[in-house]
Formats: structure tokens, C-alpha cells, sequence
């Protein structure tokens, strides 16, 4: 094992993107229900109890709560910084740069994340309205996009490009 092959700066960035990734995906808030929505009210005769993604009578929700299989894709994504670390002490051979993967989870986590928020967010019909996103979202997506560049740092550093002379092959 030999640490020296960790970057300090990117062992510390990459640390702190995936505990920032978990911890909001389970302690902060990602959505807020308005509560001046008329379909929570339940004197309104199209009271719908589902109206509430988090939870009857809850106007707040994390990640963890709220999607039952995007948690532990999430959870695989900020795990990737600490398994590309322990590729690079035990120095493995890889067939591709070391920190590709790492940048493909951070990519497809930081689209997941999107997807869930701005694209389509929780809940359907009446109980989709009135849905807002919270801190705890925006802290996921930038760590999710930290992840994605932490890795593309560390593929771009292990690939050593040697020009070849025009016209050859």
C-alpha cells in the first residue's frame, strides 16, 4: 500500500464531496410543500391525503425519504471517491484511467439529481404542485458535480499523450 500515489487536494475534495453527498441525501431537506396549497387542505372536498410526498402533515423531506431506489444509487455514487482511493494505493492495473468510473458516477448522480428536481419532481397531479426545492437539493447536485470533477482531474492526470510526428501512424 502506498499512499503516496494519492493527490492530498483531491483525496480532501473528493472526501468531502461524497460526506456532503450522503449527509445531505439524508439529513437536509430536498423538497418543501407550500402550505398554502388548497389540495392539503382536508375541508376541501378534493382533498387528496397522498398530496404529501413527505409524509401526512410533513412539508419537508430529504432525498433518502423520498426516492426508495435513487438512495442507494447516490449512496453507490459518493462511494466511488473511496474505491478509486483504494485503487490507487494498492496500485491495480486498470484497462482504463484511473478515475473514469468515478466520473461517470459523479455524472450520472449529478443527471439523477437533476432529473428529480427540475425535470420531474415528486408526486403526481395536485400533489406534484406546490413542490419546492430546498438547500439539502442543491448541496447533492454540487457535490454530485465535485464527485464528476475530481474524477475527470484524475483521468486527465494519469493519461500521458505523446504527439506522434504528422503523417504517421
Amino acid at each position: 500500500m502506498d499512499f503516496s500515489r494519492l493527490n492530498p487536494r483531491r483525496t480532501v475534495v473528493g472526501g468531502l464531496a461524497s460526506t456532503l453527498l450522503v449527509v445531505s441525501l439524508i439529513f437536509m431537506p430536498w423538497y418543501s410543500l407550500s402550505h398554502s396549497v388548497v389540495a392539503r387542505d382536508p375541508h376541501n372536498p378534493s382533498y387528496d391525503p397522498g398530496s404529501f410526498i413527505c409524509g401526512t402533515g410533513d412539508f419537508h423531506c430529504n432525498g433518502f425519504e423520498t426516492f426508495p431506489i435513487l438512495r442507494w444509487l447516490l449512496i453507490l455514487a459518493a462511494l466511488a471517491p473511496l474505491i478509486l482511493a483504494y485503487i490507487l494505493v494498492r496500485g491495480h492495473r486498470l484497462t482504463w484511467p484511473p478515475g473514469e468510473m468515478t466520473m461517470v458516477a459523479g455524472f450520472a448522480a449529478a443527471i439523477l439529481i437533476i432529473y428529480n428536481g427540475i425535470i420531474d419532481r415528486p408526486g403526481s397531479g395536485i400533489a406534484e404542485s406546490g413542490v419546492g426545492l430546498s438547500y439539502g437539493y442543491w448541496v447533492a447536485l454540487l457535490s454530485a458535480i465535485v464527485i464528476a470533477g475530481t474524477g475527470f482531474s484524475r483521468s486527465q492526470a494519469s493519461q500521458r499523450r505523446t504527439r506522434k510526428a504528422p503523417g504517421t501512424v
